[in-house]
């Protein structure tokens, strides 16, 4: 999607917010979410080696507790920030508050575009997006790391499985032949450079088909009219909208960048879980060749 197509977006995301106001299913229960940005201001210029992000945010909760879960409470969730485009390759942050950095590492100077939507717990498409553009021009370059070489893996080393674990633990891994970046997520892929996706599976915390509120939406009258408004300003049609409304990962509960992560699973369900942890390329897509390490606990409130 180029600049022109999302600063047509961007002009209509009020216009569409008023759309979702008609719909009786959802204005009957409350006013849908709605996410503005307040910084960075349109067209304003970034000199920092990050993007400081400042949002509105309506009628929605965030957090990160049950981040994850298909069984969560409508109406929470986070923020999925991204530069440049509205899909997954190019999500830079995954955001539990209004206000936060993203990393101008590997950002080439010059304008850019910055979209933020709200996103359920199994970061289905939860509003529409907001977007506005910035030039970035950092006083001290910082490009893109070398590539390394070898063959990356992932092992999980601590706890072992089929442990009984607390509702807040640590989980310890082994990564080989690859660095990890938080920085660099969203960015464009360096070969041995990425970051981790957490996983967890449990019955009854995620085995509900998870919900996809916009695709919901489309199916009222109202929601029909406010998407041919949206492909008239983004010139996409709606097979190219669809994967947007309907993608969700349940179960990802976190994309960390260190080989020891906290995992607090205080609001899940005693018993059995599944860990997966999967290494990810800077556009999240799996390191190919390498095989997600597995575990199971049990967990014990």
């Amino acid at each position: 999607m180029n600049h022109l197509r999302m600063r047509r977006l961007a002009s209509l995301t009020a216009t569409l917010a008023i759309g979702l106001l008609g719909v009786p299913a959802i204005a009957a229960m409350m006013a849908p979410p709605s996410v503005s940005i307040v910084s960075p201001a349109m067209g304003a210029t970034v000199t920092g080696a990050s993007i400081p992000v400042r949002l509105a945010v309506k009628n929605f909760k965030l957090e990160c507790a049950n981040m994850g879960k298909t069984n969560a409470p409508m109406g929470e969730g986070h923020v999925h920030a991204m530069i440049d485009g509205m899909d997954m390759p190019h999500l830079t942050t995954v955001a539990c508050s209004n206000r936060f950095a993203i990393s101008g590492q590997g950002l080439k100077p010059g304008k850019h575009t910055l979209a933020v939507v709200l996103a359920n717990d199994t970061h289905a498409m939860n509003s529409l997006p907001a977007m506005t553009t910035f030039v970035y021009r950092p006083a001290v370059a910082n490009p893109l790391p070398q590539a390394i070489g070898g063959k990356p893996s992932v092992s999980i080393v601590s706890p072992t499985n089929d442990a009984t674990v607390p509702a807040r633990f640590n989980l310890v891994l082994a990564v080989r032949n690859f660095k990890l970046s938080c920085a660099l997520e969203g960015k464009p892929d360096v070969r041995g450079w990425g970051h981790i996706h957490v996983f967890v599976k449990q019955i009854g915390e995620t085995s509900a088909n998870p919900a996809t509120p916009m695709m919901a939406l489309m199916n009222t009258p109202e929601g029909m009219a406010m998407g041919k408004r949206f492909m008239q300003a983004s010139h996409m049609t709606m097979s190219q909208m669809r994967p947007m409304m309907t993608m969700a990962e349940p179960g990802l509960i976190g994309m960390p960048c260190t080989k020891t992560i906290p995992i607090d699973l205080s609001t899940w369900r005693s018993g059995k879980a599944t860990i997966i942890v999967q290494l990810a390329n800077n556009d999240h897509m799996p390191t190919m060749g390498v095989s997600p390490a597995v575990l199971t606990v049990n967990v014990k409130q």
